[in-house]
């Protein structure tokens, strides 16, 4: 899977967006890299120091504040903010579906591609350290796990990984999910 090949799906997706009145307004960079011919995915596993999903493998990314001027604003000055890629560092090439959480976020995901290596600067007030994922890893049935939430009324089944001792779920694990599904579609991935 090139670059080109992951431009030319996400350049042109028609992204939902989803409205949620009392919901606050987030994005996240989904970073990619390609190491050994393989596109990887970069997390954040984020510190025990944050107000909000202590200790929880995330995208980076956070709460748009009111001087941005966009979503995607958002997404380049919290990844900076949080391990330190320059926004002339990152190619955009597209946005993901909107996913809601339970604690109350709407989350925009924004495609971006990125080097690697990189000289990241984390902020360790936010971020504990980088968590690196080869995306075909995530088709592999072993890594899926059933998981199930409880918010206090319902319980609900959600997507969950289990990825070199760490798990992924929530809505960071709901996007790479719909971003899976969107390789498969396009023969960029095999079938699991």
């Amino acid at each position: 899977m090139t670059e080109q090949q992951l431009t030319s799906i996400f350049s042109d997706y028609p992204h939902r967006s989803l409205t949620f009145p009392d919901g606050i307004r987030a994005a996240v960079l989904c970073p990619v890299f390609i190491q050994d011919n393989q596109p990887h995915l970069l997390f954040i596993k984020r510190s025990q120091q944050v107000k909000h999903h202590k200790g929880e493998i995330s995208f980076p990314g956070g709460i748009k504040e009111p001087d941005d001027r966009s979503l995607l604003e958002t997404c380049l000055r919290e990844t900076m903010e949080e391990v330190g890629i320059q926004q002339q560092d990152i190619t955009i090439i597209g946005r993901l579906d909107d996913v809601d959480t339970t604690t109350g976020f709407l989350v925009s995901p924004f495609l971006g591609i990125i080097s690697y290596p990189y000289p990241f600067i984390l902020n360790e007030q936010e971020v504990d350290h980088l968590v690196t994922v080869p995306i075909k890893d995530f088709i592999d049935a072993s890594s899926q796990f059933d998981f199930y939430y409880f918010d206090g009324r319902h319980l609900m089944p959600l997507v969950a990984y289990y990825l070199g001792g760490q798990v992924i779920w929530g809505a960071t694990a709901r996007i790479v999910e719909r971003l899976v599904t969107l390789l498969r579609q396009h023969n960029l991935l095999p079938a699991a």
